[in-house]
């Protein structure tokens, strides 16, 4: 199935796979013990759903793309990845300043950024990537013509 897919389309999917990766990652870790961690899985919320359903309804455009399907009009392959990554994007931006309490004793802190956080954002930004990918050669055609 995947070998159907152009070189941006399989960016696309490393993008995804990047997201699904960071997950069970360290997102956060504690300021007073670098041991102590939190990861995607671990602190699961609507934020958390919100990048997996987006993660998945961008691998299953690519993958339908991959099969010949088009989006109907006015929607382009091209454009729903790009809005795609940007919003997943901000979704994990947004975990980065909402990030969990971290309570020892009388001290009250937020976690530390993690590796795995870092991994999500790098995986948002290669589906827009792909998404601005795809576009070149529209453009080129719309120059030409």
């Amino acid at each position: 199935m995947l070998g159907r897919l152009n070189a941006d389309q399989r960016l696309a999917v490393l993008g995804v796979a990047a997201i699904a990766a960071s997950l069970p990652l360290p997102w956060w870790r504690a300021p007073a013990d670098r041991s102590l961690v939190v990861t995607g899985i671990g602190e699961f919320g609507f934020a958390e759903a919100a990048l997996v359903l987006t993660a998945v309804m961008a691998l299953l455009l690519v993958l339908r793309a991959g099969a010949g399907d088009v989006p109907p009009r006015p929607l382009q392959q091209w454009a729903l990845l790009l809005v795609a990554g940007v919003w997943a994007a901000v979704i994990v931006a947004y975990r980065m300043f909402d990030r969990p309490e971290f309570t020892l004793g009388d001290a009250n802190e937020p976690y530390d950024l993690g590796y795995g956080i870092m991994l999500a954002l790098g995986g948002a930004a290669l589906i827009a990537v792909a998404g601005l990918r795809l576009r070149r050669p529209e453009r080129a055609v719309k120059a030409r013509g």
